[in-house]
Parts: structure tokens; sequence; C-alpha cells
């Protein structure tokens, strides 16, 4: 494989999306309610939500709509919070982790009923999320899983290794779960439906407008541009993994890693056939995953971690493209036609981080690679935090900063994390 050939390719939803809406540069000072930061899902939805209500909101996007995590992850619908409902109440008390399980459990379905409100043309599929055993240990997980995710009435089914093999065309795994409510989208184009959703609903989003500089007075913030100003009585930084010093210690909040991913050409009829058949989203136990899945022209995309930098190395993608040939033999010397990068922003209790650092000023990130689902669902959140709503089924606790231990010493410190996860995924254990 020839990985520098790859370069040229570039994102598949760059290339696959329609265009988004006409969003001008910010010019000129304008008054507004809330003043968003930032042009993704998270700050998009939440523009959306907060339009619904009244409420005057504009997005400053310092790029294109999208250019940022939000177009470029793998479309995985996920739903779910990463930590379950004991560790939940030993920290937020049991009716808070209540409503926070039962939030992240019905995450997808908010994707999907946008989708369908504002007739955004995604790609959705719902074929659901098979997380694949690696080992016997990581299968015995899953059952525990399982058992919990049946107590709470989630559509979600333990999966035999035989049905494995039927299900994904690959013998790689000692069987799975199979969590029905997920699914996949194109993302850039889901991003660009936001900005025409928020937009028709009275919202003003503006790209190509980089932040300079944050600052209160007189009880109202000025968000400045090098060419005009939003003055707002809140503020919220909904930057996610592309956070920089805007606001002191912000960005030392999670660790930004990569991932990259690559795409095949529509694959033949008897390729898809066998590759994927059930057309879930795949990931699986390890720490260190591969995801897969087959979009909608049918083109295989894998996904995996990703290099230090924002342009995928020729060596990163001949690992994807080893782990592709590992799980599906069939495919033999394929193609790939496309390949790049996106940021993930982790933070160390992997649940989603809101804070408030001053009066008037939200930020909110931490999607740990369920952004698709969680940062949409968090914009509802925001907004409801931010009009003093009060919906409980929108409950999801504001925090103080938890700064990331030794954070300066990113490179080293992801590398030892790497070698760690190795090392536990090669004794079997589970992520």
């Amino acid at each position: 494989m020839d990985g520098a050939a790859l370069l040229a390719g570039g994102s598949l939803w760059a290339a696959t999306a329609a265009p988004g809406p006409e969003c001008p540069s910010l010019e000129g000072e304008l008054a507004v309610d809330v003043a968003i930061v930032g042009g993704g899902f998270t700050g998009l939805s939440t523009a959306l939500h907060l339009a619904e209500r009244g409420v005057r909101a504009a997005v400053v996007e310092a790029r294109e709509i999208g250019e940022g995590a939000s177009g470029l992850n793998g479309g995985q619908v996920i739903p779910g919070l990463k930590r379950g409902r004991e560790e939940l109440a030993a920290r937020f008390g049991g009716e808070r982790a209540e409503r926070m399980v039962a939030l992240g459990d019905g995450a997808g379905e908010r994707v999907y009923e946008i989708v369908r409100r504002y007739g955004i043309e995604c790609g959705l599929e719902r074929n659901g999320w098979f997380r694949g055993a690696h080992s016997p240990m990581a299968m015995a997980y899953l059952e525990k899983t399982a058992k919990e995710m049946a107590a709470r009435g989630v559509d979600a089914v333990l999966v035999s290794r035989d049905e494995t093999v039927r299900m994904l065309g690959t013998d790689q795994y000692l069987g799975g779960l199979h969590d029905r409510r997920a699914g996949a989208i194109q993302p850039l184009a889901y991003v660009r439906g936001l900005a025409r959703a928020a937009i028709g609903q009275g919202a003003q989003v503006f790209a190509r407008s980089p932040v300079e500089s944050l600052a209160q007075a007189a009880g109202k913030w000025r968000v400045a541009t090098d060419r005009g100003s939003l003055v707002a009585g809140q503020v919220m930084l909904a930057t996610g993994a592309y956070t920089d010093r805007l606001w002191p210690g912000l960005a030392r909040t999670f660790v930004g890693v990569q991932s990259a991913q690559m795409a095949t050409a529509p694959l033949s009829a008897n390729l898809r056939a066998s590759v994927l058949p059930c057309r879930a989203v795949v990931s699986d136990t390890r720490k260190l995953s591969n995801y897969f899945r087959i979009d909608a022209a049918g083109r295989l995309v894998m996904g995996g971690r990703g290099p230090l930098g924002d342009t995928p190395s020729p060596s990163t993608l001949a690992a994807i493209a080893r782990a592709a040939e590992r799980r599906f033999p069939m495919l033999g010397r394929i193609e790939w036609k496309h390949a790049w990068c996106g940021r993930i922003d982790m933070t160390l209790d992997e649940l989603p981080r809101i804070h408030r650092p001053a009066p008037g000023l939200w930020t909110v990130l931490g999607y740990n690679g369920r952004g698709v689902a969680l940062a949409t669902t968090m914009g509802a959140v925001m907004a409801d935090k931010m009009t003093d709503g009060g919906d409980p089924a929108l409950d999801f606790p504001d925090t103080p900063f938890a700064t990331v231990p030794f954070h300066g010493l990113r490179g080293p410190g992801i590398a030892g994390a790497i070698a760690w996860y190795k090392f536990r995924d090669a004794l079997g254990f589970a992520a």
C-alpha cells in the first residue's frame, strides 16, 4: 500500500457531502442573547435548541462549518455514557445518576429525531453497534454489560461466536454485544444540516471568523474576531478537541488524541454480501480498538489510532489497512481511496465535562469518541441550562476544571499510555 498516495484522497465526507448553507464571516458588532464559539455538533445543536425557544443565538466558527472534529469523525451514532449507574451514583447521587444514564441512553434517538424533523440528508442508517469480544475476559465483561442493559430495558443482545461470524463476516471475535439503538450518518452532511436547521429557526451562523479575545464588562461578554464582535449576556465555548488558549486552563482539562480513517471505493456486490453483512457499526473491547462500518454507498470505512499530528502518516495508514485485511481477508489487495485524521477530546473519567468558569460563561467538551450522539444531546442540555429551563430529562452536572496531570508532557504521556494499553489488550482486558 502506498501511504503517500492515500494522502491526496482526503476525507471521504468532504468528497461526498452536499454543500452546506452560506455562512458569512462576522463583520461589525452584533448583540445577541447567547454567543457560541465553535461550529460543530455541540455549538450548532445548542444554537438550534436555543433558537427553537426563541433565544437570539449566534455561532462563530474559525474555519468552515464542520471542518473540525464533527466533520471528520467516524459517523457512528452510539448512545450511552461510558460510566455505569453505580459509579455515577457514588459521585453525583442516585437520583441524578438515574437521569444521567437516561440522558445518555436517549442520545441516539435525539439525533434521529432532529434528522427526521428537519429533513437532514445525511445517509442515516439504524443497524446498531456491534462490540466484538477480543478475549474470554472481554466476553465475560460483555455478558455482565448485557445484563445491566437488559435491566434498564435497553434493546441490546448478546451474540454467540457463530452468530458473530454470520453478522460481521469475520472470525476475529469470540462473540459480541449488539446494541440495536445505534446507527450511522455521514457526519459532515449532518453537521451542515444542523447549521441549516439552526439558521432556519433564527440563529445566526458565521464561518471563517476565528475568535481573538473574550472579555466581560458591564455585565456583558464581548467575543471579538478580527473584523467584528458579538456582545452577549452568555457565552458558550464549544470548541472540543480543537480548544486553544482562548480561556486559561480549559485546554488542559482533556487530552487531545488523533483518530485516523480510511475508506475504499464502493465494494462489489460479492464483497458487500460477505464484508459486514449486518451493516452495524463495529468496534471491539480493546482499549486501542479499530472501528469500522459500511457506508450508505457500500464503501468500507476503517478507523484506528492516529498520529500525534493532524496528517495521517504512511505507517498509520498501513496499520489500519492491515487491521482490515486481518478481519476481512476476502478483500485481497483492496484499493483505498480516502484517508484523513480528526481529533478526539478524552477526559480522565471518560465523561463529558460542562464547566462554568465565570458568570455567564459555559464550556462543554469531552465526548471520548461518542461525539455524534452525545454532542447533539449536550446541545439540548446547554440550551436548557442557559435558559433556566429546568427540564429533568436534560440533567447533567457542571463541574470545576479538572486539569490533566503533566498535560505539558502530552507526547511522551500518550506514547506511554499507548504502550500500557497495548499490554492490557494483549492480556485480554476489556476497555
